[in-house]
């Protein structure tokens, strides 16, 4: 993805990642990637007393059976759905659990990428907010106006000294040096 960035779009950039993941991506990668989360032991630890045993029993059944551990994106609070979705998926073959699992990653994928877009976005926002520069001091450094004129403007220049100029008179006739 890094070669092939940067990406005009989230959208761009999930499309890429997407056809990486599914089309050019080989089995061990995905293998790799499904243990990187958490996973059924996670869920047992936050089970009631009554599931512990039936998430035990069918996390190892699953693993026994396809090789890698299960893992899931339902919130971690919901041992009985894990349970399950993990009953369910030990029935499936080799073949749809790995298609099953890859799509499970992908929304890890495409959640991270998300964050990441969003992350980058509020950088680049920033740089280009400081890009804008900072504020630099006029070469006049005040102004001040007289109250009780408002054809004269009185400030103070880069040496300090008081000018008085007459705006409705020329240079000339203000005697500006």
């Amino acid at each position: 993805m890094q070669e092939a960035s940067p990406f005009s779009s989230l959208e761009h950039a999930i499309s890429f990642a997407r056809d990486l993941w599914f089309n050019n991506s080989p089995i061990r990668s995905w293998l790799d990637a499904f243990s990187a989360h958490r996973h059924i032991g996670t869920s047992i630890s936050r089970a009631p007393t009554e599931l512990i045993s039936d998430l035990c029993q069918f996390g190892a059944k699953y693993r026994k059976k396809f090789g890698f551990e299960f893992f899931t994106t339902t919130d971690l609070k919901h041992s009985h759905k894990i349970l399950e979705e993990v009953k369910a998926l030990c029935e499936n073959n080799i073949l749809v659990e790995l298609d099953f699992a890859a799509r499970e990653e992908f929304y890890f994928i495409e959640r991270g990428l998300t964050k990441l877009w969003e992350r980058l976005s509020q950088e680049e926002l920033q740089e280009e907010t400081e890009d804008l520069g900072e504020v630099v001091p006029d070469s006049l450094e005040e102004e001040l106006v007289p109250s009780n004129s408002s054809d004269e403007v009185v400030w103070i220049g880069d040496k300090a000294t008081m000018r008085n100029y007459d705006l409705n008179k020329t240079p000339d006739e203000n005697q500006i040096e």
